[in-house]
């Protein structure tokens, strides 16, 4: 008892236990890991399109300005340089009627375009024209690479912003002027054709077009917003789905591991209850034949004395009960050590009942318990007649032992057909108390008994024997009370008849 109770203890706890020295059970901080794995790739991924997004739509813009800027280069040479200097000599913007004709021809250009500010300086790096009066003639508003521009290098474009780019997203929605692209453009004249060469006209001063691409910047910003949730999500569902996945397989292998567990403890008990049998068997076996001597002495010298001395005679007959409660203890143990191949027999286990029911009569009677037999006749099984006379007679004892006082066994059989072939169940049902539901699990463990002097070996052999041939045996209270055993074996329609 002492080894089952540790066996028990160890089998308790179940997977959670089991989940703690779980060979995965690094799988959480793993999912973490990979979450945050995932969340880092998502993002950087997001950024990159999102800034490659950005880039695409900036260079655009900043090729627009420029071919707006080139245009207008040519459009102000045109229209108002070269008449002007034909006409006039030089170009004078302080003169009225030439500021006038200048605006004229920008804004004619420009109409309708998102242009925010057009400049142009001259040499001096003063405003000499401004789409705003008020800038007309003002210093110190030169940007800083105008000189590169007034030498005839190439046009120069930058973006100005009130914030640094990574900060821009907490500002949404955008201020008018957040973001604006400015382009510096030399203002020159259209190549000249002098003696079959081309000559490149000279530098009249530097065009500065500002846009306010704010707007533009805003659905940049948006987008990227867009792609930076879509990643997140789809991240936090991928995460999901490995958690479950993780999850699931700690969890069945969680069960499994307490399912080997549960087998080990069972494999180690077996192989202690094998060890224990063959003691048993051996011990049993020595004490089986002096045991017969005194038996059969105590029957010899109880014929010989007769009633000639009552006190003697009831000395003899409690040896020779004793002797014969002793030697079916014996046969007890021996019968579950050693357990007997049953033979492959036709017999019909209604003619069993009824030897075994015969057999027990006169002890039922003494003790006032009727039997209801309603076995269908000619109720074949293949197996071992003698094995199955021992089971049924052990259930029999065991419920006349469970009736305090006087009662009922009754027995019926049922016929049955499963996938694997027709079968044949037996179900005995006394009148007692019925199982306790609390040790009904333990019921069918060897040396388990709620009896005084009992060896708790009747129903593990009966289950031995019904397992040896082919069949189950269940335990159950009965619907009006008492308890049920059900002995199911195959029926004889199973093998050759």
């Amino acid at each position: 008892m002492v080894f089952g109770k540790k066996e028990n203890q160890q089998g308790q706890g179940g997977p959670e236990k089991a989940e703690e020295s779980l060979p995965l059970s690094y799988a959480r901080t793993l999912s973490w890991l990979s979450l945050l794995f995932i969340l880092l790739t998502s993002l950087a991924l997001s950024f990159f399109i999102s800034s490659s997004v950005r880039e695409t739509l900036m260079r655009g813009q900043v090729d627009f300005a420029r071919l707006l800027a080139e245009n207008l280069n040519s459009q102000i040479f045109r229209r108002f340089a070269l008449p002007t200097i034909l006409a006039n000599g030089r170009i004078s913007l302080r003169q009225p009627t030439q500021y006038e004709r200048l605006d004229n021809v920008v804004k004619s250009v420009i109409e309708g375009l998102p242009v925010e500010k057009l400049r142009i300086y001259d040499f001096s790096h003063l405003v000499a024209y401004s789409t705003k009066k008020d800038e007309i003639g003002k210093t110190g508003v030169a940007p800083a690479n105008l000189e590169d521009v007034l030498e005839g290098h190439a046009a120069k474009s930058e973006i100005i912003s009130r914030y640094p780019h990574w900060q821009a997203p907490f500002h949404v929605p955008l201020d008018k002027g957040s973001f604006v692209l400015r382009v510096l453009f030399p203002l020159k004249g259209e190549p000249i054709s002098a003696n079959g060469k081309e000559i490149e006209a000279p530098v009249m001063g530097a065009l500065e077009l500002t846009q306010d691409i704010t707007d533009d910047y805003e659905r940049v910003l948006a987008f990227q917003g867009i792609i930076v949730v879509m990643c997140l999500l789809s991240s936090v569902v991928l995460f999901g789905l490995l958690l479950m996945l993780i999850h699931r397989a700690e969890r069945v292998l969680a069960e499994r591991m307490h399912k080997n567990r549960q087998l080990e403890n069972q494999i180690h008990s077996n192989e202690k209850l094998v060890s224990m049998g063959r003691v048993v068997a051996s011990i049993a076996h020595e004490i089986r034949n002096p045991l017969g001597i005194i038996r059969s002495s105590a029957e010899l010298l109880q014929r010989r004395a007769g009633k000639t001395d009552p006190g003697t005679n009831r000395i003899l007959e409690a040896i020779y009960d004793e002797s014969v409660r002793l030697s079916q203890t014996v046969n007890d143990f021996l019968d579950y050590a050693r357990p007997r191949q049953p033979r492959d027999d036709l017999v019909d286990v209604s003619l069993v009942l009824d030897q075994a029911t015969g057999f027990l009569q006169d002890e039922f009677s003494r003790r006032g318990v009727a039997v209801e037999n309603d076995v269908e006749r000619a109720l074949f099984v293949r197996g071992d007649k003698d094995l199955l006379y021992r089971a049924f007679y052990n259930i029999l004892i065991n419920g006349q032992q469970a009736m305090d006082s006087p009662g009922i066994i009754k027995i019926c059989s049922k016929r049955k057909k499963d996938e694997n072939g027709p079968l044949v169940i037996l179900e005995f049902l006394d009148s007692g108390k019925g199982f306790d539901p609390d040790i009904m699990d333990n019921l069918m463990d060897p040396f388990f008994t709620t009896k005084d002097g009992g060896t708790g070996l009747g129903l593990p052999i009966v289950k031995s024997i019904v397992l040896g041939h082919g069949g189950e045996i269940e335990l159950e209270n009965g619907p009006d009370g008492g308890a049920l055993v059900r002995v199911i074996l195959p029926g004889a329609g199973e093998k050759n008849e």
